[in-house]
């Protein structure tokens, strides 16, 4: 006969929401009730998406430029999308932000690159993420300088570095190696090394080809009115430095709802908007025939969508403290 201790004996109740702060249900009921229309079109705008990535590689190449523009930045403005595909259709505008801001980001990056000089920007890029997995790598390896102050705080938060990790670590950092030796990766793994050496830090992949920020960037591709209007609220909301999102202060502390229409339609706008130009730009350079076709499919299939948004009037309640 089976003995059942007391923690099996429990009742074992899921939390519930506080319904004034966080109700999924009316949330997604709210979106499927007056917005449908909109996040089908960002669910179709997506599914689209995720056809192109295989098309445009097929009609590439294969490069590294190929790996980084359609592999890994086209596959991130998809991804994003489908992101906010998720998170608009229950309600939660407030976190999307975060897709937004990471799609526009890749968007950019792809216009960036596409401007003139590709490959050795998808050079820069390759070479920036080696190094920063082989620091990582290092920080596990009692020999190297960099594991010291990382190997300190592990041990004081309890957490051991096993063997095989270390094992598994040392074998990453010779593959690295391996590849960051070949004459025109370890070239430019020197910049980076001299740039580290003087600032005392790693330089962002793009910063030795000469834009010393993001923002840089953005003004280069001519989307620099974005990046202010759209990218630094996104910003805002990432790095939790805005208080006015989350409450209003009064008489009585209010709390705004964690689920709300609030800036539906411009993320929605802006997003759509990032996505199928990013579209049209990976289109231009590998599949510049099927451009016309995308055209005639947004203005047959997307368009009226994308341009008759509703007047959101949202009544949110909110939960004074």
């Amino acid at each position: 006969m089976m003995t059942l201790t007391e923690h099996d004996m429990l009742i074992r109740v899921p939390e519930s929401e506080f319904k004034p702060l966080l109700d999924r249900e009316k949330a997604a009921a709210d979106v499927k009730a007056h917005l449908s229309r909109w996040t089908d079109l960002i669910h179709d705008v997506t599914s689209y998406g995720s056809n192109l990535i295989p098309r445009c590689f097929s009609s590439s190449p294969r490069d590294l430029r190929d790996v980084v523009l359609i592999g890994v930045l086209l596959r991130q403005v998809v991804a994003m999308l489908d992101g906010l595909d998720i998170l608009l259709t229950n309600g939660a505008t407030y976190a999307s932000h975060l897709q937004m801001r990471a799609l526009f980001e890749a968007s950019v990056y792809i216009d960036w690159i596409l401007q003139g000089e590709s490959e050795k920007k998808t050079n820069y890029f390759y070479v920036h993420n080696l190094r920063r997995k082989r620091l990582w790598a290092s920080k596990t390896q009692r020999e190297l300088p960099e594991s010291g102050p990382f190997l300190s705080m592990m041990k004081e938060a309890g957490v051991s570095i096993t063997e095989t990790v270390r094992t598994s670590s040392k074998q990453q950092i010779g593959e690295i190696d391996q590849v960051l030796s070949q004459p025109t990766f370890a070239t430019i793994n020197e910049v980076f090394e001299q740039y580290r050496k003087r600032k005392h830090r790693e330089a962002a992949w793009y910063v030795p080809l000469g834009p010393v920020s993001f923002s840089a960037i953005t003004k280069l591709v001519k989307r620099e009115p974005y990046y202010a209007m759209f990218y630094s609220i996104a910003s805002e909301v990432m790095h939790s430095s805005s208080y006015d999102r989350h409450v209003v202060m009064g008489k009585r502390l209010t709390i705004q709802p964690i689920r709300w229409m609030d800036q539906f339609q411009a993320i929605f706008h802006f997003s759509l908007s990032t996505g199928i130009s990013a579209f049209m730009a990976v289109l231009k350079e590998y599949r510049p025939d099927e451009r016309v076709a995308f055209g005639r499919k947004y203005l047959e299939k997307w368009q009226k969508d994308f341009l008759e948004f509703p007047k959101i009037v949202y009544k949110s309640e909110l939960t004074e403290i």
